[in-house]
């Protein structure tokens, strides 16, 4: 699915990562199996407040093929933020506004021609570039599932897809493509009001807006903002990714 592009731009892959070495290794492995010009690729990794080895992890990967990309980056910022337990008064408390400020500085070192921010926890499929490139967005995401913990029997009901309701509320949508998103051969646009954790940004995009505290996290508050500049939200449900939410997955 998908087809490389004639003048195919520069893109950076980022995330902030912090205690993921359960997984580290396997995401590593799926951003180095993408089917994209690794001279065309930048790599930039915002290691916070991390005890355990996933530092280490991404500078051996540096050393082993910093020669195959434009540039591999690995900075510390640590704030002495609680770790995210996935407890909403955390949350609201620290974790939505600590992920704004790293996600603002990532891109505020970044100036390739696109930015795709793949959280440390997801794993992509190698057509994902090439995928989203062909939609032609602004703002485009892969499609995730979030509710492998609160709807194991039922994660698609939790996608990282969402709609604006009446009341104010995003709600999130679950419908037979996105049930059956990861059987889909063909590409199959969305237009959403809230996405995020992996997804493309035209440079005009991430120039222009920020993250920044919402109550339902900071990709709500970077949406609405795109927004009210005139971008418009996409997902290429086709282009399933898996989000390894805990060790036991």
């Amino acid at each position: 699915m998908g087809e490389l592009m004639n003048n195919q731009p520069t893109i950076t892959i980022a995330a902030a990562c912090r205690n993921r070495d359960f997984v580290i290794d396997r995401y590593l492995d799926h951003i180095n199996n993408i089917s994209y010009p690794k001279h065309l690729l930048s790599l930039c990794f915002l290691i916070n407040d991390s005890k355990d080895k996933t530092e280490s992890i991404l500078r051996e990967f540096k050393q082993l093929h910093n020669h195959e990309y434009a540039s591999i980056t690995i900075e510390t910022m640590n704030r002495k933020v609680p770790e995210d337990i996935r407890s909403t008064k955390v949350r609201n408390e620290y974790i939505y506004n600590h992920l704004s400020i790293l996600k603002n500085h990532i891109m505020s070192k970044v100036n390739t021609d696109k930015l795709l921010f793949i959280d440390s926890d997801i794993l992509v499929p190698d057509d994902i570039i090439n995928n989203l490139l062909n939609a032609d967005k602004d703002i485009i995401s892969s499609l995730i599932y979030n509710g492998y913990l609160v709807s194991p029997e039922a994660p698609h009901k939790y996608p990282n897809i969402m709609r604006l309701e009446e009341n104010g509320q995003y709600k999130h949508i679950s419908n037979y493509y996105v049930k059956n998103a990861s059987t889909l051969t063909e590409q199959k646009l969305c237009k959403v009001d809230l996405t995020g954790a992996v997804f493309l940004l035209d440079k005009k995009v991430y120039k222009n807006v920020k993250f920044g505290y919402h109550p339902q996290g900071e990709d709500a508050y970077f949406c609405k903002m795109a927004q009210d500049q005139g971008f418009e939200l996409w997902c290429d449900i086709a282009t399933f990714s898996r989000h390894i939410m805990s060790k036991d997955m």
